[in-house]
């Protein structure tokens, strides 16, 4: 997102609710970014209003990053998602996308016989979804009410790193499950990310890392999921994916990072396959929660 456009919170907390005052985590020449010693979640200080976020991701995050990042190299992830669900609920059922891009995700579950919907905030990008056939909803579905439609799972994929408010999110998603119906989380792993900052150094690649607006640790996603009620099921690492390159990385950015994942993704995928994905050691991990329910 382009800082210098983004409007700015004056009073940032923890999402947790914590009362501690957050320490210094890192920072690069143009964001700091600090920890909650309560539940270790790692954000930005200070962050974007809900406004300015949604904005951009409503006008200009598929020119920017989203079109790019909807590519095969995905197909991988998604894949992973659902397998990883299939273990715990089977089709039919109603299954709902948050920030489901434009729906290859929706389109992989609909062949495994769900009854597919997604929500979106990018205009393109919804458009290109709706085009495929799919259900788009629109955004104000999150926030429920008596006559809103429930879910027996859904899915957010790579979405709380960059809402304004991810607790907020989680008890919305939980507010539209069945009773005993399932969220999927896929997240960025800040345990994974956090030490890799100094092997990023020695190539000059410090300020390359994709950091969002939060980078959570397994015990962090873990706290805010129960504290909106929901049951934790299942945690394992996500398939690794190589990543996008954006045209607005810097031809050299896109350079060093052509050449490090080709010397990694051999690595990630041999660790990941040998471990069956329980080693939680991955760039991203996946979490499976439950709303509680009779039976």
């Amino acid at each position: 997102m382009n800082t210098e456009i983004a409007n700015y919170e004056t009073i940032v907390g923890c999402p947790c609710g914590a009362i501690e005052s957050a320490v210094e985590a890192f920072h690069t020449p143009t964001r700091r970014y600090v920890r909650c010693p309560a539940c270790d979640l790692v954000f930005l200080h200070p962050r974007p209003t809900r406004e300015s976020v949604e904005d951009y991701f409503r006008e200009a995050y598929d020119s920017d990053y989203g079109e790019v990042e909807a590519c095969a190299d995905r197909q991988p992830v998604y894949q992973s998602v659902l397998k990883h669900l299939s273990l715990y609920r089977s089709s039919p059922g109603a299954l709902l996308d948050v920030g489901c891009g434009d729906g290859e995700f929706l389109l992989l579950c609909r062949r495994a016989g769900w009854d597919c919907s997604g929500i979106e905030l990018s205009e393109r990008a919804a458009t290109r979804a709706a085009q495929k056939g799919l259900t788009i909803l629109p955004q104000h579905t999150l926030e429920g009410g008596e006559e809103a439609r429930h879910f027996d799972v859904v899915v957010l994929i790579n979405v709380l790193e960059t809402v304004a408010d991810p607790r907020t999110l989680l008890r919305q998603a939980a507010d539209l499950l069945t009773p005993r119906g399932l969220v999927i989380v896929r997240a960025t792993n800040g345990d994974f990310h956090l030490p890799m900052r100094a092997p990023a150094r020695w190539i000059g690649s410090q300020y390359d890392q994709a950091f969002h607006w939060y980078l959570y640790t397994t015990k962090t996603l873990k706290t805010l999921m129960v504290s909106v009620g929901l049951k934790i099921v299942s945690l394992r690492n996500s398939k690794p994916s190589r990543g996008p390159l954006s045209p607005l990385h810097p031809w050299f950015s896109r350079l060093k990072w052509t050449a490090s994942r080709a010397l990694l993704w051999p690595l990630t995928q041999t660790l990941y396959h040998a471990t069956g994905g329980r080693l939680l050691c991955a760039p991203s991990f996946e979490i499976i929660a439950q709303q509680p329910g009779n039976g």
